[in-house]
C-alpha cells in the first residue's frame, strides 16, 4: 500500500514572524506634552512653564520629523503669555516597547528680550544693556530616553532639551524639562 501525504489546510493562518505584518512605511501620531523652563543668561534669569500640541511622523528607518506649537507661561511677559512655534528631526528607534528619541529642534518664539518686563533687581539702565540674549529663534538638542510604546499610545516620563536663542549663539541657555507627553498614533 502506498502512502499518499495529506495536506490540510488550517482555517487561520499559522502565527509567527514569516505572517506578521509588516511595519508601514509611516507612522503619523499628534500629541501633547508639558514642560518646565528655565533660562539662564547674564541679567536675564527666567522660569516659564509651556504645554504644547505636536505632530510627528516616524518613517520606518527610524527617523522622526515633528512639528508643533507650544504655549508658555512667564510671569515676566506683560500678557504672561507667549508662544512658540517649532519644528524637530529625531533618531526614532522601536525596541519593543521602548521608543528614545533623540535628536534636534528648532523654533520661532515670542519670548524675546525686548517684551520681557525688568527685573526686579535691576535698574531699567542696567537692564536695557542685558536685553540683547533672547532673539525670537532658538536651536538645540533633545533627548528622551523614558518613552514607552503599547499599541498606539506612546507616553514620556522624562526629557530634556538643551538650547540656545538665536542669532547670538550661546549668549542665553534654555534648558526645558518635559515632565509628560502623550502620543496617540494612527
Amino acid at each position: 500500500m502506498e502512502r499518499v501525504p495529506v495536506v490540510v489546510a488550517p482555517d487561520r493562518p499559522l502565527p509567527g514572524p514569516a505572517l506578521s505584518k509588516p511595519e508601514p512605511r509611516i507612522v503619523h501620531s499628534i500629541g501633547a506634552d508639558y514642560g518646565l523652563f528655565l533660562y539662564q543668561s547674564t541679567g536675564l534669569p527666567i522660569s516659564a512653564g509651556g504645554a504644547s500640541l505636536f505632530y510627528r511622523a516616524r518613517f520606518r528607518v527610524g527617523i522622526s520629523l515633528s512639528a508643533g506649537l507650544r504655549f508658555l507661561h512667564v510671569d515676566r511677559l506683560p500678557s504672561g503669555f507667549g508662544i512658540e512655534g517649532f519644528v524637530g528631526l529625531h533618531l526614532a528607534p522601536q525596541i519593543g516597547v521602548w521608543r528614545p528619541l533623540a535628536g534636534i529642534e528648532v523654533g520661532a518664539t515670542s519670548l524675546i528680550s525686548s517684551s520681557l518686563n525688568p527685573d526686579p533687581y535691576y535698574s531699567p539702565e542696567e537692564y536695557s544693556s542685558k536685553q540683547d540674549s533672547l532673539g525670537s529663534g532658538y536651536a538645540g538638542f533633545v533627548i528622551a530616553p523614558l518613552r514607552f510604546g503599547v499599541r498606539r499610545i506612546t507616553f514620556q516620563a522624562l526629557g530634556m532639551q538643551l538650547a540656545t536663542h538665536l542669532p547670538q549663539w550661546g549668549r542665553a541657555l534654555r534648558l526645558q524639562v518635559l515632565v509628560g507627553q502623550l502620543e496617540w498614533s494612527f
